[in-house]
């Protein structure tokens, strides 16, 4: 029987997640574009980065899920999770060093896909450890704080490193990154318990692992099957989002100035992820009485819609007594102000989505298995990456090459709007989901 844990005892559960979430908001919404962009030009961007993240995202699909399953059978003096939390962060570091000291757009790929390979090492138990740790009664509070250190992580990675970024450039801001992972990582090893045993012997051989793991009969676990396939999808609009940000201020306010979109980008993701910190405590606590279901449902909704409302934020959409101050406090042009105030409603629903999505998939797995069932859900989160990027990016290079739609450059018309139907399919499926009788 797990014993009722402390608030204190739960934030410090969840520092690990702000590192993650630092980790690969900064990454993904700022340093690589930027990197990316400086490597192999503006003319193929989005090509190149859905190839760099895309191959990289394989790896994350495929180890993580078997780094959670091994870790379920671990036996060591150190416990069964903590092992591979610690030699992951150790992997990282090493690799955001290899990532910051890149001079060729394949060298940059390479130590992409280890920087993955290190931090996936480290996610899945990570996520394993904690249903370990929580007791059922206590996943929504639980959940409430991992979706709070998640976005204190991309709050800080998107505005703390995109100043970093901003100002000294991108061996600094990738330095900031493996300062956190580290100490977060000593933090979760040394106070967070790591007692939980083992119910089946340990994997013969990789083989082994690689069989059972990927043995999983979806038929016989529909639930987890309908919320991998609704988080896939809710996902994969929220990254598109992220990762094009840039590219959007970029080609459609800034004319390719970097510092000026990089501040831009990092107001609208920051203003998204601030939102979504005021929205995800409440949201949590409130799931607790209604369900998750309704909690996901209405945060896809109202991220769909705001999406359509950031496809035509190039037209004056709110008064000028609003848009002149808003522009002169953020420093660019009105139009472009409008569209980071766009962010404010994305984060209502990212919020809503993030503050049950760790309490929905404890609900419907095995707590025996919640290392590899873990390591599953995040198929669903770097598969996001991998679909949204690889075909996104390619849409986006050949339609911004065309004649340009609604007054932009063709390409963001037809990839926002892609990621619209992905939010709303998204929505749809998670009402397949069967909630458990509390």
């Amino acid at each position: 029987m797990v014993k009722r844990v402390r608030h204190l005892d739960l934030a410090l559960m969840s520092l690990y997640w702000i590192a993650i979430g630092y980790l690969w908001s900064s990454l993904g919404g700022l340093i690589l574009p930027d990197l990316v962009q400086m490597l192999v030009g503006r003319a193929h961007k989005g090509t190149a980065i859905s190839v760099l993240e895309g191959i990289g995202t394989v790896m994350a699909v495929v180890w993580q899920p078997m780094a959670g399953a091994i870790s379920d059978r671990w036996v060591s003096p150190l416990g069964r999770r903590r092992p591979f939390i610690i030699a992951g962060t150790v992997g990282d570091v090493i690799f955001l060093a290899g990532l910051a000291l890149s001079g060729s757009y394949w060298v940059l790929v390479i130590f992409y896909l280890l920087l993955q390979t290190a931090s996936n090492t480290a996610q899945g138990p990570y996520q394993g450890l904690l249903p370990d740790v929580v007791p059922h009664q206590q996943r929504g509070e639980a959940s409430g704080y991992y979706g709070i250190a998640n976005l204190v992580g991309i709050l800080a990675g998107t505005v703390g490193a995109g100043l970093l970024l901003h100002r000294y450039g991108p061996v600094v801001a990738i330095a900031s990154i493996a300062v956190l992972l580290t100490v977060t990582m000593l933090v979760t090893v040394t106070l967070v318990p790591d007692t939980a045993v083992p119910v089946e012997e340990q994997f013969e051989s990789p083989l082994h692992a690689f069989l059972h793991t990927f043995s999983l009969d979806l038929r016989r676990h529909r639930d987890f099957a309908w919320l991998m396939g609704s988080r896939l999808l809710i996902l994969m609009g929220i990254v598109g989002l992220q990762s094009f940000a840039f590219f959007y201020f970029s080609d459609v306010y800034f004319a390719g100035d970097r510092k000026q979109t990089t501040v831009a980008t990092s107001v609208l993701l920051g203003l998204v992820v601030l939102v979504g910190l005021l929205v995800t405590w409440p949201a949590a606590k409130l799931s607790d009485r209604i369900g998750r279901k309704p909690i996901v449902f209405g945060g896809a909704l109202i991220g769909a819609a705001a999406t359509v409302i950031l496809v035509f934020s190039h037209y004056q959409l709110l008064p000028s007594t609003v848009l002149v101050p808003l522009g002169q406090a953020l420093q660019v042009p009105p139009l472009a102000a409008q569209a980071v105030f766009v962010g404010f409603f994305i984060g209502i629903g990212f919020g809503s989505f993030l503050s049950v999505d760790w309490a929905f998939i404890t609900d419907v797995i095995p707590p025996a298995e919640a290392g590899r069932f873990m390591g599953f859900s995040n198929i669903a989160t770097a598969g996001s990456g991998i679909i949204a990027r690889l075909s996104a990016g390619w849409l986006l290079d050949q339609f911004n090459a065309g004649p340009r739609i609604l007054g932009l450059p063709g390409g963001y018309p037809v990839v926002f709007t892609i990621f619209v139907a992905w939010m709303l399919l998204g929505a749809v499926l998670v009402l397949k989901v069967r909630e458990p009788s509390s």
